[in-house]
């Protein structure tokens, strides 16, 4: 497992990305539909046994954006398409509760339904948008594909980790970090 991890970094070098590939993420970021500010986007952290995510933004809202992003983008999930038609049932709402106040907590549910749903539905990401996050409550919306006949050439979630968990305001707007256990 750590040597395919190891190579999934190796990858995203090659690609251009880096392990804290953000240059190249956040500026797709303002590709995706809807009102994504230029600060929006997300990097991944080097963890010995883990996979971390640090994910940026204007809003907590983006952030939530940007996470959900990256736990696609390791497990190899995302595969948004601007010109794709969404057929109906394709778009999935998701609402997570948390205990109120605790920002972070809120942010590890709504990853672990978001992994719940790829998991069980056996499908890939085309986009997601966070409406709103506060009184201990996330929702949003999640648009599911196909996964197509490649399947997933990610790196396999077992689990969203309170591991160095983070979320809060930044110097340029709000930032987590969070840990998926591989």
């Amino acid at each position: 497992m750590i040597r395919q991890l190891a190579e999934w970094f190796q990858g995203c070098r090659d690609a251009g990305l880096g392990v804290l590939g953000h240059e190249a993420l956040a500026a797709s970021a303002a590709e995706q539909e809807g009102p994504v500010s230029a600060r929006a986007g997300f990097e991944f952290l080097e963890h010995t046994a883990d996979v971390g995510i640090r994910s940026f933004g204007a809003s907590v809202e983006e952030v939530f954006e940007q996470a959900t992003r990256g736990l696609a983008e390791i497990i190899g999930a995302w595969r948004w398409d601007p010109g794709a038609e969404i057929e109906a049932g394709d778009e999935v709402p998701v609402a997570v509760d948390a205990d109120p106040g605790d920002l972070a907590g809120l942010l590890v549910d709504w990853l672990s339904e978001v992994l719940y749903l790829h998991e069980v539905r056996d499908a890939a990401f085309g986009g997601v948008r966070v409406e709103r996050v506060g009184g201990g409550r996330a929702e949003g919306t999640v648009t599911l594909v196909p996964a197509g006949p490649g399947g997933f050439e990610g790196t396999p979630v077992k689990a969203v980790t309170y591991h160095r968990l983070k979320v809060g305001p930044g110097p340029d707007g709000w930032v987590a970090e969070v840990y998926l256990d591989i």
